[in-house]
């Protein structure tokens, strides 16, 4: 496969990208408190490099929005509340506004018990996983996040999906944190999404055509093919394993009872989101100083031929987003075309940088 050429992409400063996507998002009903977190949840992932899970999907959001398959102003309900545990309903609202209410209500019963942990479902695409992890972190807490999806990986063996790529991410808080965000798969959908886009080939060993066979062209992988998990039978292993923590922990869907997501169709996913308070186990000025000292023996760890530096989980992430921060977004220009027509459209005017 040919790559098809690419334009240089623009810089643009990540407050004028998630004024952007607030907008727009307004503009097809969506309240400004949740506008506002699901633009802050994209663009946050472009910051740190990871654009399967960035502005991409903007249109993606809006389109179901528009088609009746995302309720735009949801209403969270309690179904079950104890007091370091609750269940919440999220009225098939956008991820981000059902996940970010689970985070902040675990959090809370973190401060009143040491450990909360809520589970939301009837919710759609959440996004980055560590965002809401992080969000506990930036609060001294340790945090826990992660969601299933539907059916994209075939257990070992098999050449049919049958559990999600299920990601989950921890975040310890510390200067700077540790962050760990995968999904169980060697590779991802979005990145199946981002090679179609730009006419690229696939990652060898990571997915299978509709007839279970290797394959890198995502033409094969979006025509029925799969992914295949991380480390084999270990990540099939951990991505049922987030399956049964969300979907059916919390009554709701499994991976393999959720469809294709199309506009009109209700997603069906369900989130975990767990915070731990530190003081509850442990002086937190102890934890950090001691998580600060074990993240330094690792960079100082002699490294092999070649190897230029040791990271930690997330730190390139990290270094990434604070270069980014500063000097603005690399925007694709298919994605900020994307982004200027989804906008002409709803009539939401942009900044000049994005036009």
């Amino acid at each position: 496969m040919t790559a098809a050429p690419q334009t240089a992409p623009r810089t643009v400063p990540a407050g004028t990208l998630i004024d952007a996507a607030t907008r727009i998002l307004r503009r097809v009903g969506v309240p400004e408190a949740g506008a506002a977190r699901t633009a802050r949840n994209l663009v946050t992932a472009d910051l740190r490099g990871v654009e399967t899970h960035g502005l991409i999907r903007l249109s993606g959001y809006v389109q179901r929005i528009e088609a009746g398959g995302v309720a735009a102003d949801p209403a969270i309900e309690i179904v079950r509340d104890h007091p370091a545990t609750a269940l919440l309903d999220g009225g098939n609202g956008l991820g981000a506004v059902g996940a970010s209410a689970a985070m902040d209500l675990a959090m809370d019963k973190a401060a009143a018990s040491g450990v909360g942990l809520v589970v939301v479902r009837n919710i759609n695409h959440f996004g980055a996983a560590a965002d809401y992890s992080m969000t506990a972190a930036e609060h001294g807490m340790i945090g826990f996040a992660a969601t299933n999806v539907l059916a994209l990986i075939a257990p070992t063996g098999a050449s049919v999906p049958m559990v999600g790529n299920n990601p989950l991410s921890f975040a310890f808080p510390g200067d700077p944190p540790i962050v760990y965000d995968s999904a169980m798969s060697v590779s991802t959908w979005g990145r199946v999404l981002v090679a179609a886009q730009r006419g690229e080939p696939l990652p060898e060993g990571a997915f299978l055509d509709g007839d279970g066979r290797p394959t890198t062209d995502p033409a094969a992988v979006l025509d029925g093919g799969t992914l295949l998990p991380v480390a084999g039978y270990k990540g099939y292993g951990l991505a049922l394993c987030v399956s049964l923590l969300t979907g059916v922990l919390g009554g709701w869907l499994s991976d393999a009872q959720l469809t294709g997501h199309r506009p009109g169709e209700p997603g069906g996913n369900t989130a975990v989101l767990g915070a731990i308070d530190v003081a509850a186990f442990t002086e937190p000025a102890e934890f950090a100083r001691r998580a600060d000292r074990i993240g330094a023996e690792i960079r100082t760890a002699p490294r092999r031929p070649g190897v230029d530096r040791v990271w930690l989980p997330g730190e390139k992430e990290a270094e990434r987003e604070r270069e980014r921060r500063a000097a603005g977004v690399p925007l694709a220009e298919a994605v900020r075309a994307d982004l200027a027509a989804l906008a002409a459209r709803l009539g939401v005017e942009l900044d000049a940088e994005l036009r």
